[in-house]
């Protein structure tokens, strides 16, 4: 068993998908850049009441993104299979899902934004700021819901530039708008982490009318029409979902609960740790853009070989992959390195919270390496190959018998110093990469979910008459 792929192709198809998904990535993080870098002209408050308010639409992002990485999983391989009928039919089911839970959160955050906010933090100015932040962002639930679920599905199929195109013109109406409504600009009332809100509105909106326009004017891979979305959810179909997808959508919900937990423990920790890992996350995310993309494409292109049923190969492209996520995770640690002061620097924040800052991303150095592993590894190949069940195990344990425990013991008991709080807080990174290395070795992660075991015996007898 080679740990290199040699064949060109290969790494031109990795490219072709990571490389826009990545440029996505950059972008994201370029309007939550921006959005901090703003409402840090306000204050620690609005800088703190914001990301906290973000907290409410993150866990509904990570659920959301559960069900459509399970739909995915099913997705890709169908893909593999040129079988365009079924994804309709997943894809169809996706959007029900994805709206009822759309609306479920909308409603919540529209009546008890108070309530929501004090569950973070327990100063009375964050929690008024992040609670008028939060009724206004409430309506993005929906819209980012039907973009979110059909981007994730348009990914398996190898369409990724669509995406691209939309997140850069979502960049330049994000920042138009915050400009104008953050700072009273051009005439439009000054209205701070309120018009912080609008705008992401604004992006919002636009975004879903470029992704409803392409999905049912322009795609010709999927073909998927409105027709589509009132049909029946097919039981076959739904069966298969539960057993290989409902992993995935429960390993986000259990996951997005306890990330609520570290922003709790980080919330009680003051408004000052809240806006210096506000800082810290930025960073973070765009110096790991590229490894979040190449995660994304190693699980399509996983879903994809497996599909084909060529099992061999799949195991090759992952064991080239695991190397490859070593590799990028050294990368971005050296840029995280060299980016830190001037960044940190860059913010109008105190000096208690440059120094929590600093000490904060010094430990991220170390941990972008285990995260760059795990995400491409096991949030890439070992999902995509259908091995939901094991990444669920994995990553709720990591969460919640590590995490949450050490970094509440950490913050709120021993009042350690920040850097090893922080090492607490994310040392699930470290047992999920060491988890999803022996896994990847073992081969046991190929999933061929959509065939039937007759099928997957005759895809294994033809693959060894090809070698």
């Amino acid at each position: 068993m080679s740990f290199w792929v040699k064949d060109k192709s290969f790494y031109q198809k990795m490219a072709a998908i990571a490389i826009p998904l990545a440029l996505q990535n950059l972008i994201n993080v370029g309007v939550s850049l921006l959005d901090t870098v703003m409402l840090g002209q306000l204050g620690e408050v609005a800088m703190s009441g914001s990301s906290l308010g973000n907290q409410i639409g993150f866990i509904y992002q990570i659920m959301n993104l559960g069900l459509t990485a399970g739909a995915g999983v099913l997705t890709s391989q169908y893909w593999g299979r040129k079988d365009s009928a079924s994804i309709r039919k997943v894809m169809s089911m996706a959007y029900k899902i994805s709206m009822t839970l759309a609306a479920i959160f909308t409603v919540l955050a529209l009546t008890i934004p108070d309530t929501l906010m004090s569950f973070y933090t327990k100063e009375p100015e964050v929690i008024a700021a992040g609670a008028e932040y939060l009724r206004i962002i409430a309506f993005t639930y929906l819209v980012s819901g039907f973009t979110m679920t059909s981007m994730s599905i348009l990914r398996t199929v190898g369409t990724v530039k669509i995406t691209l195109y939309m997140y850069i013109t979502s960049f330049f109406v994000n920042v138009f708008f915050n400009y104008c409504f953050i700072f009273g600009n051009f005439g439009f009332p000054r209205m701070g982490i309120a018009g912080a809100a609008i705008a992401t509105l604004i992006a919002r909106i636009v975004e879903c009318v470029i992704i409803v326009v392409y999905v049912f004017r322009i795609d010709k891979k999927i073909c998927f029409q409105v027709k589509d979305l009132f049909q029946k959810i097919d039981g076959e179909i739904f069966r298969i979902y539960l057993r290989y997808g409902a992993p995935v959508l429960c390993n986000e919900m259990l996951w997005s609960i306890g990330s609520t937990m570290l922003s709790v423990i980080m919330g009680h920790m003051g408004s000052n740790f809240v806006a210096a890992n506000s800082i810290c996350q930025v960073v973070f995310q765009c110096t790991s853009v590229i490894n979040q993309g190449v995660g994304q494409a190693a699980g399509v292109m996983a879903g994809n070989t497996i599909g084909e049923g060529k099992y061999k190969r799949a195991r090759n492209q992952s064991l080239t992959l695991f190397v490859v996520s070593i590799a990028f995770g050294l990368l971005s640690s050296l840029v995280m390195f060299a980016i830190r002061g001037p960044v940190i620097d860059f913010y109008k924040v105190t000096e208690e919270t440059r120094v929590i800052a600093y000490s904060i991303m010094d430990m991220m150095c170390i941990l972008v390496v285990f995260q760059a592993i795990s995400s491409i590894n096991m949030f890439g190949t070992l999902r995509g190959g259908g091995d939901s069940k094991y990444v669920l195990f994995f990553d709720v344990t990591s969460m919640w018998f590590f995490s949450v425990p050490l970094g509440w013991l950490a913050g709120l008991v021993f009042d350690w110093p920040v850097w090893l709080v922080y090492l607490c807080l994310r040392s699930g990174d470290i047992f999920k990469s060491v988890g999803c290395i022996f896994r990847i070795l073992s081969g046991k992660w190929i999933k061929d979910v959509t065939r039937s075991d007759e099928e997957k015996k005759a895809a294994q007898a033809e693959e060894a008459e090809q070698v």
